[in-house]
């Protein structure tokens, strides 16, 4: 996703975003394009398409998540010591 991000990125400034709302909002549903709010050259804020905005927060709970960081550790412990299956083995080519 995060290729995606970087690719979908438009940068605007307040007056634009407050004259091209729903110009934006069109492209962010149809594209997925975001866009960052400048003013004075500083970003002050992000406008995302839904589907960003629940990714997130969907990222964050899971790493929120002491059970969910403990299976992520573990499985790397695993794949250190060798205890995985490459990709033919695992779809039986």
């Amino acid at each position: 996703m995060s290729l995606h991000l970087l690719t979908s990125q438009k940068i605007i400034s307040t007056r634009n975003f407050q004259s091209q709302f729903a110009k934006m909002l069109k492209n962010a549903e149809d594209h997925g394009f975001y866009y960052n709010i400048v003013r004075n050259g500083e970003s002050i804020g992000v406008f995302l398409p839904i589907h960003f905005w629940e990714s997130l927060l969907e990222d964050m709970e899971a790493l929120a998540s002491p059970r969910f960081l403990k299976s992520i550790e573990e499985s790397r412990a695993q794949f250190a010591r060798g205890e995985h299956y490459s990709m033919d083995e695992a779809f039986d080519v």
